[in-house]
């Protein structure tokens, strides 16, 4: 398995919008944190990191934008961050031996 470090970032696209940007070799894939869309966004997300995860190992990588200024959302995004690799980790491990069965 291949080794993958993804890169994730907080950050504030104006007064209104909190991003979630997770870094995708074919893209970006953005979470409005403020929007209705958010656990839409989430999903899709996950998906493709779960996509990732079958033929690479991933490790998620929090970048909190210097000079962000919004607290809860630095703790709440670290928190979901860690239990996402967590999550990540524990279905990968699943859907391998199911595929290998």
């Amino acid at each position: 398995m291949n080794q993958i470090t993804l890169e994730i970032q907080l950050f504030a696209e104006n007064t209104d919008n909190d991003i979630l940007a997770f870094q995708f070799d074919d893209g970006e894939c953005r979470v409005n944190l403020n929007m209705d869309s958010c656990q839409a966004e989430l999903k899709d997300t996950f998906s493709k990191l779960i996509k990732l995860s079958l033929e690479n190992d991933v490790t998620l990588k929090l970048k909190i934008e210097e000079g962000y200024g919004r607290g809860l959302y630095k703790d709440v995004c670290t928190e979901y961050i860690n239990e996402l690799q967590r999550e990540l980790n524990n279905v990968k491990e699943r859907i391998r031996r199911e595929l290998t069965a």
